[in-house]
């Protein structure tokens, strides 16, 4: 079948497809770099707005912890927990392994089973010495 009119067959690529063409690559190399600055902006500010949610819980979290230091009471039961301080009229009872002993017996005047070691202090001094070597 030839063409009615006598030109002959259609051209696939024509003026105006590659004129379009040629727009379109142009839009797409123009548009490339603010994209990935936009998309890469999204991406920072997704990466901020999650590190200020996790500070705010933090901050509130220090802020419980403040209040709760404000407390008499609290730090009353840390003294007793954290560094086993006594109140007056408390009785106090140690456990001392076999072997070792305590600072409470030579301060009480207590004997507790067991050969007298050096004192935390001591040992404290004298690992300090140790790795000053």
């Amino acid at each position: 079948m030839t063409d009615p009119s006598g030109a002959g067959p259609r051209p696939v690529l024509t003026g105006r497809a590659l004129a379009l063409g040629a727009v379109v690559l142009l839009l797409v190399v123009l548009l490339a770099a603010p994209v990935n600055r936009y998309l890469t902006s999204r991406h920072t500010i997704g990466q901020a707005a999650q590190q200020l949610h996790d500070h705010k819980q933090q901050l509130a979290e220090l802020a419980k912890q403040r209040d709760r230091w404000g407390d008499p009471g609290y730090i009353q039961q840390q003294a007793r927990t954290r560094l086993q301080y006594a109140m007056p009229g408390d009785t106090v009872y140690v456990v001392v392994n076999q072997g070792q002993s305590s600072d409470i017996e030579k301060t009480s005047g207590v004997e507790l089973a067991g050969p007298p070691g050096p004192s935390w202090t001591t040992r404290l001094m004298d690992s300090l010495h140790a790795a000053a070597k």
